[in-house]
């Protein structure tokens, strides 16, 4: 069933009327005298008072109450939480150093920390100015530890601090999020025609995910130990966008193609594919790997997108995988990029000088799937997304309640399902 953010009340009023009455008819009667001598004399008749009517008693009418109905609160849209975040960058290095793995780290930090804005740098000189996290160390974490983990995995073609919004708002709600460059899949890469072949890609990106879950929990690595000390290694979650959204579906249900496999990682409890390709079950993800996905779900994804559109990449998990509990959520208007931070760059770009026209050209011709007019607006659709990826998050890790739309006002702007 489908859930707007709409309510129809019937209220019913049966309304009663009863009336009656009833009359007598009075009787007359005469009395003759008669005397010998004397004249006849007429007596007046006597005349009865007749009874009296009683009049017509009007029943008042039963009135039936209206049903009292509660409607549910409008949903509570988050915003940052209670932790200011800080972000650092390390290295998971490969055994080989054939393929190191440049990762950024966004946590909870102490509210005491002064540190300047994090800046992501996108080229020497080409970056985007964090309006809300700061560049810190892990000597400066939250103290209030151990925080779940969550892996994200940005698209193909994208930058490990692609959405940033996303990945610092997830992190001030008590969570360490860890995001990997997949060499070979970046932004860098393809501006350099360094990109790997599609199924080599497709193959490290879980594989990747794994390495820096290994660094993070069981196998810390050196750049690592100081965060793996502050995580949760019992409670984790993999989300991605686009082909970072097949990544977190691979996580959970495994896939293989000619060049390997990758068996499905237990250590993974939860996953939150954003606009996700998961393929129409020639490529990527058979309709089998999808039946294999039992942890706990949500999908995000617009109506509107045109690159892995809802059917068959979102309809297909739907269908096929038994994730319970599954919630499936879908913005309306949105596309794309709206699950990015490119509409931000647009707007801060321009603040710099210098910046190279490739990268400008570059952005305005991917954010047109999202920053466009007619697609939701940008800051409208931040905050639904990270409400409902919280929200969930907080409902399998934390002591949140379920996504029950029976409990919230579903915005109009919002197609919600659950199962």
């Amino acid at each position: 069933m489908t859930w707007r953010g709409s309510v129809i009340f019937v209220i019913v009023g049966t309304l009663v009327a009863c009336s009656g009455g009833e009359s007598d008819e009075a009787a007359t009667a005469a009395a003759q005298v008669t005397a010998a001598t004397t004249p006849a004399t007429t007596v007046a008749p006597t005349t009865l008072a007749p009874a009296t009517t009683e009049p017509a008693t009007t029943v008042a009418p039963t009135t039936t109450a209206a049903p009292t109905t509660t409607l549910p609160p409008e949903l509570e849209l988050l915003g940052p939480g209670k932790y200011p975040v800080g972000v650092s960058t390390v290295t998971v290095a490969d055994a080989t150093g054939a393929r190191n793995l440049t990762v950024d780290v966004w946590y909870p930090i102490k509210a005491s920390v002064e540190a300047p804005p994090h800046e992501y740098t996108l080229l020497p000189g080409t970056f985007y100015r964090s309006p809300d996290a700061l560049a810190t160390t892990e000597a400066d974490l939250a103290d209030d530890g151990p925080f779940p983990l969550v892996v994200y995995s940005h698209g193909s073609g994208g930058l490990r601090y692609i959405a940033s919004n996303y990945t610092e708002t997830i992190a001030s709600h008590g969570y360490i999020v860890v995001a990997p460059d997949h060499t070979g899949n970046t932004a860098v890469d393809r501006l350099g025609g360094a990109e790997t072949d599609f199924d080599v890609t497709a193959l490290n990106r879980p594989n990747d995910v794994k390495r820096v879950i290994d660094a993070f929990t069981s196998a810390p690595l050196p750049d690592t130990a100081g965060f793996a000390q502050a995580v949760d290694a019992e409670s984790i979650a993999v989300t991605g966008h686009s082909f970072g959204g097949f990544t977190a579906l691979a996580m959970a249900s495994g896939y293989s193609n000619p060049l390997g496999a990758f068996a499905a990682d237990a250590r993974v409890d939860a996953i939150v594919p954003v606009a996700p390709a998961s393929g129409d079950g020639t490529r990527l993800l058979t309709d089998a790997d999808l039946a294999q996905i039992t942890v706990p779900m949500m999908i995000l994804v617009g109506t509107d997108d045109k690159t892995t559109p809802v059917d068959p990449n979102v309809e297909r998990p739907w269908e096929l995988s038994p994730s319970e509990p599954f919630y499936r959520v879908e913005l309306v208007a949105a596309e794309h990029q709206t699950f990015t931070d490119l509409c931000d760059y647009q707007e801060f770009l321009p603040t710099l000088t210098g910046v190279p026209e490739v990268v400008i050209t570059t952005i305005e011709d991917f954010a047109a799937e999202g920053c466009s007019p007619g697609d939701m607006p940008i800051e409208r659709a931040k905050s639904l997304t990270n409400t409902f990826a919280v929200r969930f998050l907080d409902s399998v890790f934390r002591d949140g309640a379920p996504l029950d739309a029976s409990t919230f006002a579903v915005p109009e702007d919002v197609l919600f399902q659950h199962r």
